[in-house]
């Protein structure tokens, strides 16, 4: 495949993400949905947050976040707790329970690809790993 054109291959690395999100999604064990994963890699990366927060950094409206957040709290992967320093907040953190459920989900998927990975040839898996030197720098600032 020869891509050239910038939009050409916006659109094929857009097509391939959803393919691989969707082969990962297959191996998938638990009942955690896609923006309940977020959600909680988010307060496991950064630590607790408002739920307005949340919203802001993941892109959707607070009260979609809300729901996503008391379903974490429901299946004990979140809890909320008063801000001490301003009472009429409220902070979510994430329990050790949540980060139990988001590493075996990350192993489970990661086993998923590092299987596929290993049925390259070296030459290829060299490419792949370039190709992720290179794509990181779209993603970061």
């Amino acid at each position: 495949m020869t891509l050239q054109d910038a939009a050409d291959l916006a659109s094929a690395l857009l097509t391939i993400h959803g393919r691989i999100r969707r082969t990962l999604l297959t191996g998938k064990s638990d009942e955690v949905t896609a923006s309940q994963t977020a959600a909680l890699g988010r307060l496991l990366r950064y630590g607790e947050s408002t739920v307005a927060d949340l919203a802001r950094a993941e892109g959707v409206r607070p009260q979609s976040m809300g729901a996503t957040v008391q379903a974490l709290v429901d299946l004990g992967y979140a809890e909320r707790r008063q801000d001490p320093s301003d009472g009429r907040r409220t902070l979510v953190r994430a329990t050790p329970a949540g980060a139990a459920a988001r590493e075996d989900a990350w192993s489970a998927r990661s086993r998923v690809l590092a299987d596929r990975l290993a049925a390259l040839t070296p030459e290829d898996r060299a490419t792949v790993a370039r190709s992720l030197e290179i794509l990181e720098s779209l993603v970061e600032p």
